[in-house]
């Protein structure tokens, strides 16, 4: 049925999940797997978690969709309270990264038009980035291989050296209208950015370059902060989030300083289903329970054990001769290098009841729930151990 109705562009798929709770997944035939994909890093309370559930069924039972000719009370709510949040003065909502990045490219390159600098057009990015895969977060998009075979893509964009901030000083010019960055670029092998690089950002933006960060994947806890931007020091003029805003509804947004926020006028941009009302209200749901008191405290202690206790198995297997380690990345955006066969290594991971993510050609990339417990980060780890003895 897979192959004969679905598009291949995924591959093979041979895992039917039809359940999940918490940090657990259940199959079709009844196994049971320790989740740290969770939808790629977008289920932040894990699975079906009460307070999203509740949420949306509450919502549902009202008003499910109206579109954005009208105002609607939660996504009036969430703007309020993610603006708040994130230190921003407005939102625009979308349906996802891709949609939020290129929004964010809009919003930057017609803030110059309504200033009056129509040539600062240009958008810098770099090398392992990933943005989308829509046009203009394409052309953004640091892979060859995300990029390949679908051009020709959008002008005005420049994809610069990774963490090579003298590149980046000498790219920005006075046509340079924004960069865009992600602080951990995750889905090219979880390159955390370098203090240096950050200080270039620093001075672009004093030159007058908006900054774009995209924290899609990085931000709303997963590094422990509900920014990673704001970790390096940043203050971003545009933020894209999407991922665990919605709670695992689709749901993204764009945050924006006044003054990029003034240049956007009726008309310029828009959604359908974009702040749809039940997505909102899973997003408030997860955003009320990220800034409980404790929470992201207490997520930066369990990503601490996790973190000490995958070094020492990383350690351990190292020492025998086995192609494992260093561990990489900040908070539960996590992992470690491999010298093997990423697919393989996924499957033995699998058949010891737990499902792990790649990044980049050689990262093996976790994602739990970021209120997975202490109990199941030891079963993390066990069965991670017996897989790599597999």
């Amino acid at each position: 049925m897979e192959q004969q109705h679905l598009l291949q562009n995924y591959g093979p798929r041979d895992l039917t999940l039809v359940r999940g709770s918490g940090s657990w997944v259940w199959d079709d035939k009844g196994n049971q797997y320790l989740d740290c994909v969770q939808g790629v890093a977008v289920n932040a309370l894990g699975h079906a978690h009460p307070a999203v559930v509740a949420a949306v069924q509450a919502q549902l039972g009202s008003l499910m969709h109206a579109s954005n000719l009208y105002l609607l009370p939660t996504q009036m709510k969430l703007a309020e309270e993610l603006c708040g949040a994130m230190g921003m003065d407005a939102a625009f909502f979308c349906n996802s990264g891709t949609e939020a990045n290129e929004g964010a490219i809009k919003f930057a390159r017609r803030h110059w038009q309504d200033q009056g600098k129509a040539g600062k057009l240009g958008i810098l990015s770099f090398t392992h980035s990933f943005h989308g895969r829509t046009y203009a977060s394409m052309a953004a998009t640091g892979q060859e291989k995300i990029r390949k075979g679908f051009g020709p893509l959008p002008e005005g964009f420049r994809i610069l050296p990774v963490n090579d901030s003298g590149a980046l000083r000498a790219a920005v010019n006075e046509d340079t209208a924004a960069v865009i960055f992600e602080p951990i670029e995750a889905e090219g092998g979880i390159i955390p950015m370098e203090p240096a690089m950050a200080q270039a950002l620093k001075e672009a933006q004093a030159r007058g370059v908006l900054l774009i960060a995209d924290e899609v994947q990085t931000g709303f806890g997963r590094t422990g902060e509900m920014l990673a931007a704001r970790a390096l020091g940043l203050e971003p003029d545009l933020i894209t989030l999407a991922k665990p805003l919605g709670g695992g509804l689709p749901l993204g947004a764009v945050l924006l300083k006044k003054s990029i926020a003034d240049s956007i006028h009726a008309g310029d941009h828009g959604s359908t289903f974009g702040g749809n009302p039940v997505a909102c209200a899973a997003g408030l749901a997860v955003l009320g329970e990220l800034r409980r008191e404790g929470f992201l405290a207490d997520a930066r202690a369990r990503a601490a054990k996790l973190r000490g206790e995958l070094e020492a198995l990383v350690t351990r297997k190292a020492a025998n001769g086995a192609p494992w380690g260093p561990v990489v990345g900040k908070g539960f955006l996590t992992g470690f290098r491999y010298g093997g066969d990423l697919g393989a290594f996924q499957k033995a991971c699998r058949e010891q009841g737990l499902l792990v993510h790649r990044a980049g050609q050689d990262v093996v990339r976790l994602l739990p729930a970021l209120n997975i417990s202490h109990e199941e980060i030891g079963e993390l780890i066990d069965r991670l151990e017996k897989a790599m003895v597999e």
